[in-house]
């Protein structure tokens, strides 16, 4: 009996346990909540194609022995006469020039830096200012695929660091004297390597010099509209390069600095865009925008249709491909952004976001201009009542109301 009775105090006892257990369990954090900070946040609706560009193209020819080594980075201005590239007896010597030509640049900057030795540091402003458009320029010209005028701004970050060092010394100082003749002498020993005579390949014409050739410079001109049909567009997709067929061939000559591109899009997803509309293209996944036209827009078939735009701005990842996967610029949007489940009604069925400050929760409208899969944008007031930026937004939380103190 009393075994009976202990054993039904035994279980009362662990249900009243368990019983407390879970309901901490289930009640602990009701005023523990997530938050998430507003930050600003930019986002632009693009539509992909694949692009097939249209220009006006003439190969350049000329005899020559050993190997190449180009002068000229693709989408250079050339003039006749202009040398695009030199012939060398091997690719030693190619890396030879290539490296003594480096060299020759630091000396030349190092020059440019000692000028300003014993002056005084007025031009310090100056000089930091050009440090800082260097950089942001060099980064750009990375993120563009263009390593040629990447090298070129670094060469100008380096001259405008030099400087600065220089005006920040003492007006006694040597510059950079010993570091001037260890690039001499190993100017001299590179030199000394060269194995043979070095020849000149000059340009035939005026133009934009793009180094190799695709075979597709005879069939697709500036004004070759009516060439680019749907079928023809996917062939140069599928095969964008083919045997150039041209002897002696050292590169082309683009003729001019405007040039097209012609796409199959869905006629849905450029609603709006006709012929004559302007536009904005976006060139792989490169950061710069270039402004376009619609020069001919046809439909072919499935809700889709044959885009030609045409922009005047000539890149070197432009100038080098024949095809590029591209974007159309539709529409921008930009303000705060939010994550969607943090989204919430009021009493006053207006739509907002409920905010920490001080320990306090306030509710704060949102005005919603783009709506993601899991965040929206909302636009940025400066108005009272509505969400701000650098607000701690709550995304997660039980029982919120406007007032409400946490601890």
């Amino acid at each position: 009996m009393n075994s009976a009775w202990t054993r039904a105090v035994v279980v009362v006892l662990s249900l009243f346990v368990l019983t407390i257990f879970v309901g901490q369990v289930f009640f602990a954090g009701g005023d523990k909540i997530s938050t998430e900070t507003a930050y600003r946040y930019d986002y632009d609706k693009e539509i992909p194609f694949d692009g097939v560009f249209m220009r006006d193209e003439t190969p350049v020819t000329a005899s020559y022995y050993g190997v190449l080594g180009y002068e000229c980075s693709d989408g250079s201005k050339v003039g006749k006469s202009t040398v695009v590239a030199r012939s060398y007896k091997s690719e030693a010597d190619v890396a030879y020039r290539r490296d003594i030509e480096a060299l020759q640049k630091e000396l030349e900057v190092l020059g440019n830096a000692e000028k300003l030795i014993g002056t005084d540091n007025s031009q310090l402003e100056a000089i930091s200012a050009q440090i800082n458009e260097s950089h942001s320029a060099m980064i750009n010209s990375i993120l563009e695929g263009d390593f040629a005028a990447a090298e070129e701004k670094r060469n100008s970050l380096l001259e405008a660091m030099c400087k600065r060092e220089i005006t920040l010394s003492s007006k006694e100082t040597g510059g950079y004297s010993a570091r001037k003749q260890a690039l001499n002498t190993e100017i001299g020993r590179l030199t000394a390597l060269l194995s043979g005579e070095v020849r000149d390949v000059t340009a035939n014409g005026a133009g934009y010099f793009v180094s190799e050739l695709d075979g597709y410079e005879s069939e697709i001109g500036f004004s070759d509209v009516d060439k680019m049909t749907a079928e023809k567009i996917a062939e140069i997709v599928a095969n964008p390069k083919k045997s150039a067929g041209v002897p002696n061939a050292v590169g082309k000559l683009i003729a001019d600095y405007r040039w097209r591109v012609a796409a199959v899009i869905d006629m849905e997803n450029l609603f709006g865009v006709y012929e004559g509309s302007e536009v904005t293209l976006r060139v792989g996944s490169g950061s710069q925008l270039l402004k376009a036209s619609v020069v001919s827009m046809k439909p072919c078939g499935d809700g889709k249709a044959v885009y030609v735009f045409e922009c005047d701005k000539l890149t070197a990842s432009v100038a080098s491909s024949r095809c590029a996967k591209m974007k159309v610029l539709v529409d921008s949007y930009g303000g705060l952004r939010v994550p969607r489940k943090a989204l919430r009604y009021n009493d006053k069925d207006e739509r907002g976001v409920y905010i920490v400050r001080s320990s306090t929760i306030s509710f704060r409208k949102v005005d919603v201009v783009y709506w993601g899969d899991d965040y929206v944008i909302c636009s940025q007031k400066n108005e009272d009542g509505f969400l701000m930026l650098y607000d701690e937004i709550v995304t997660e939380g039980k029982e919120l109301f406007d007032g409400k103190v946490i601890e």
